[in-house]
């Protein structure tokens, strides 16, 4: 046999079909396996974005791993080898998302953040004032109370957090409430009439970790 005549390859659904086999008790074919790789999401602080908003910087795009294996069956039908001959890789293309960030925020150091979850909450406003507070001036992680930190529930958000709440901006999870229960937040305002105007609202809170 000419080595022309040799193989004879035929493929559907990835699978490539030696038609000719090494022996007359072999039969080889060719699998190619692809894995797709979810685009991760970050955030970070930019000046592109209004404050207390999030825009999207960039479109990801998912990677993937190609994998192509020899397997080699018996005359029964019976694979008795696989071997990997070949595999590529695409990586992925993050999204990025750009936060705005508020006068009144938290303000974090620089670097980037990726997503841990992403809940809609009801938020109220409050200020550092005594008489809101107990009689205290510290928060429940006893740091003396400034604007950008927020009062949560800890069985749903932990306390040390970093979260971005849109329409406020970033925030520290490091105070707690009688009423903050389940998926209610509390933001800490500069003065009363801002609390007052901020009232009582939907919002899209995310929770961020360091890259």
């Amino acid at each position: 046999m000419s080595s022309a005549a040799l193989l004879s390859l035929v493929t559907l659904n990835g699978w490539a079909r030696q038609d000719e086999p090494k022996n007359e008790n072999q039969r080889v074919e060719t699998r190619v396996e692809t894995t797709k790789i979810p685009a991760p999401v970050q955030y970070e602080m930019s000046r592109l974005a209004t404050g207390g908003r999030i825009e999207l910087g960039q479109r990801g795009q998912e990677g993937s791993v190609t994998r192509t294996f020899e397997l080699i069956f018996d005359a029964n039908g019976k694979l008795v080898a696989k071997k990997k001959v070949k595999e590529e890789r695409v990586a992925p293309v993050p999204t990025i998302y750009y936060m705005g960030q508020a006068s009144h925020a938290w303000q974090p150091s620089r670097g980037s953040f990726v997503r841990g979850r992403v809940l809609t909450m009801v938020a109220t406003a409050y200020t550092a004032h005594p008489s809101e507070n107990g009689g205290s001036n510290l928060s429940r992680t006893g740091q003396r109370l400034r604007t950008g930190f927020v009062a949560v529930d800890p069985r749903v958000i932990p306390l040390g957090s970093l979260v971005y709440v849109e329409g406020y901006g970033m925030g520290l999870a490091c105070d707690t409430g009688g009423a903050i229960k389940g998926n209610r937040i509390d933001l800490l305002m500069a003065s009363s009439s801002q609390a007052n105007a901020w009232g009582r609202r939907k919002v899209v809170v995310h929770v961020l970790k360091r890259r």
